[in-house]
């Protein structure tokens, strides 16, 4: 559920049309991928910039083992703009300002597995 600070809302299809593109891009090239963002994810006013992979069941529906590390090496081999901010997969973060470092929840592994990236607004 979605709170003031974030969370998981309802269920959205809607990017700004460069994260849009990536969106495209992505889907093309792993076909057996789903995209959405969710209201208020992962702040409030962030989610047409943020991208959750899911499997082919769309959300909820868990990425194969490997899949989020395939994804996230895509979203690093593709020029700017726009800016990635942070990324999720498995237990690493990335952040543009930090680099790597440690994940601890388990909201993107095992059965929640999916691949989690938002680019500057």
């Amino acid at each position: 559920m979605a709170g003031p600070w974030g969370g998981l809302g309802a269920t959205r299809y809607r990017w700004r049309a460069d994260v849009r593109r990536i969106v495209h891009q992505a889907l093309a090239a792993f076909p057996h991928v789903t995209a959405n963002t969710y209201v208020c994810h992962p702040w409030c006013g962030w989610g047409r910039v943020s991208i959750d992979y899911w499997g082919p069941g769309g959300r909820g529906d868990a990425l194969r083992p490997g899949l989020a590390e395939q994804l996230r090496r895509f979203h690093f081999s593709l020029a700017a703009p726009p800016i990635m901010r942070h990324c999720i997969a498995e237990h690493d973060l990335w952040t543009s300002w930090g680099g790597y470092s440690y994940w601890r929840p388990n909201d993107h592994s095992g059965n929640l597995r999916h691949f989690h990236v938002t680019y500057y607004k």
